[in-house]
Order: C-alpha cells, then sequence, then structure tokens
C-alpha cells in the first residue's frame, strides 16, 4: 500500500510539472479565433467529455475559460486546487480539445477509466485569468 501511494504522489508530481511545461494536450486560449461560431454554441454549465479511442475530446460549453487535468481513474490524486494555477491547459468558451490517451496522467494499456477535473477561470482587472473560487468538477469516462 505505502509503495503504491508513494507512486500515486510521483505521478501526481509529474503530471502538475507537465502542466507546467508542455502537456502533449491542446490547449486554446483564443476564443475569438477558435470558437466554432460567433457565440462559441455555448450551452452554459458544463464540460463534456467524449471518449474515442485513442484520445479523449473535451468541449467547454460554460460561459468561462475552463482550466483542466485528467488522470487515470485507478490513480490516487491529492486534493490540490487549482493544480496547476493558470499553467494547466486551458478551454475557451464552446471550443474543445483533444487529450491523447498516452497523456492521460497514469493512463496504461489496460486503463478502463479516466477522470476530468475541470475549473473555471475569470480575468482580474490586470487582464490575467485566475482560477474562480467555484472548485474543482469531475466527470469519468469510460475509455
Amino acid at each position: 500500500m505505502k509503495t503504491r501511494y508513494l507512486l500515486s504522489l510521483a505521478l501526481v508530481g509529474a503530471t502538475l510539472s507537465a502542466c507546467a511545461t508542455s502537456t502533449g494536450v491542446d490547449s486554446l486560449a483564443d476564443g475569438a479565433k477558435n470558437s466554432p461560431n460567433d457565440n462559441g454554441q455555448i450551452v452554459a454549465g458544463t464540460v463534456e467529455v467524449k471518449a474515442t479511442r485513442p484520445n479523449l475530446t473535451l468541449r467547454n460549453t460554460t460561459e468561462a475559460v475552463i482550466g483542466y487535468m485528467v488522470v487515470d481513474s485507478e490513480m490516487a490524486t491529492v486534493a490540490l486546487y487549482p493544480p496547476c494555477d493558470e499553467r494547466c491547459p486551458q478551454i475557451v468558451q464552446g471550443a474543445s480539445a483533444t487529450v491523447p490517451y498516452p497523456s492521460i496522467a497514469g493512463y496504461t494499456n489496460t486503463s478502463k477509466a479516466a477522470i476530468v477535473m475541470w475549473w473555471t477561470y475569470r480575468r482580474g482587472a490586470d487582464g490575467v485569468l485566475r482560477p474562480d473560487t467555484g472548485g474543482v468538477q469531475t466527470a469519468r469516462v469510460t475509455l
């Protein structure tokens, strides 16, 4: 058990490090250029998650920019909010991002499901996006 816990902590650390650098995940940050149409096809309220091997597709249908992190469902996670501040991959309103299965933290060829954690950002008076205080939402998806 102790070994699995330490391995899980190491994987979380590696994931957070990846969020701060290159993630291998498409990140969309310019709504004007990346929204599917003028209103971004926004159906306010959630993030749609679809698994189509070998990728997950995340679609932001909220009215805010979101940050996200995806982990294997068998991987224990430490509750961090937000896990990587504004350095996490982001999806603007109405846009989508593709997450290749190998980019899922803890993913193996035997993985059966993943957990998508997401949260909203608010732009401060200084123009910087900061995590909102609404907490982290989760969605479980079968791979």
